[in-house]
């Protein structure tokens, strides 16, 4: 069994410990950034969709027109948009509300252990 003073068995712990907190991290940071497409996606095809809703109830339908979409294509393209912007957005809400709190009380007990063995290393390193 190692002896947990020994300087060798501290850089060990090190090693997988900071190991561990890059593979945690790394894990939280992608499950945050997915979150983050999600609902900036949602929010500019909402805003896509408003801006088509818009140019149909004013009647300013020149640039679609010149793009050869009709009116009622107008109203299906707004009407899909929208129910995806919608669909995105409930989708990183649910992310948020289920977003794991867990993991990241573990990231910051492992960050904790890290530091406390950084500390005890630098008092044996002074000891010996």
């Amino acid at each position: 069994m190692p002896d947990p003073d020994n300087c060798e068995s501290i850089d060990d712990q090190l090693r997988n410990l900071r190991s561990n907190i890059s593979d945690l991290g790394y894990e939280i940071d992608s499950f945050k950034a997915q979150t983050a497409g999600a609902l900036g996606l949602g929010v500019f095809l909402l805003l896509l969709a408003a801006l088509a809703g818009y140019d149909l109830f004013s009647g300013k339908q020149v640039v679609w027109q010149m793009l050869g979409v009709s009116r009622a294509a107008l109203r299906w393209i707004a009407g899909i948009i929208g129910v995806a912007a919608v669909m995105l957005l409930l989708y990183g809400l649910l992310r948020i509300k289920r977003s794991d709190n867990e993991a990241s009380a573990r990231l910051e007990q492992m960050e904790q252990q890290y530091a406390e063995l950084v500390e005890r290393q630098s008092l044996l390193a002074k000891n010996q």
